[in-house]
């Protein structure tokens, strides 16, 4: 889920079951300030601050884990993605950027802009293409 750390009303803190936990602390052994949403009928997330970065991690209800979301600054970015941004949003201000690894090895860049007052996410994977 892209926005880190996006919780609805809907989403409320919650146990996840022992499989989730287990599996995040074998993953995320030093994660510290974990807190734990339920993302929808069949993840759950948590949110949590590792090597002094915000980061969330999605678990299946079985424990398999779906995807890491880390916040990075924005010069951080690939080049080619910054570039992408710059072209197809002119003069737009990057406000915050995510890194986002995903369980098949895809590793997609999320950059929340302001266009001209206007606010709006953009998804890239790192050689600048967009994903949606």
């Amino acid at each position: 889920m892209p926005l880190l750390f996006a919780c609805t009303l809907a989403q409320t803190q919650t146990k996840p079951p022992v499989a989730v936990t287990t599996a995040f602390s074998k993953k995320f052994a030093d994660a510290s300030h974990v807190k734990w949403v339920k993302e929808n009928a069949k993840e759950f997330q948590a949110g949590f601050e590792l090597k002094g970065r915000k980061m969330s991690a999605n678990f299946d209800l079985v424990g398999s884990w779906k995807e890491t979301e880390t916040e990075i600054d924005n010069v951080d970015l690939p080049g080619a993605v910054a570039r992408s941004i710059a072209v197809k949003f002119p003069g737009a201000v990057i406000l915050s950027a995510n890194k986002i690894e995903k369980s098949d090895g895809k590793i997609i860049y999320a950059a929340n802009l302001d266009v001209q007052g206007k606010k709006t996410e953009a998804e890239l994977f790192a050689d600048g293409r967009f994903v949606k």
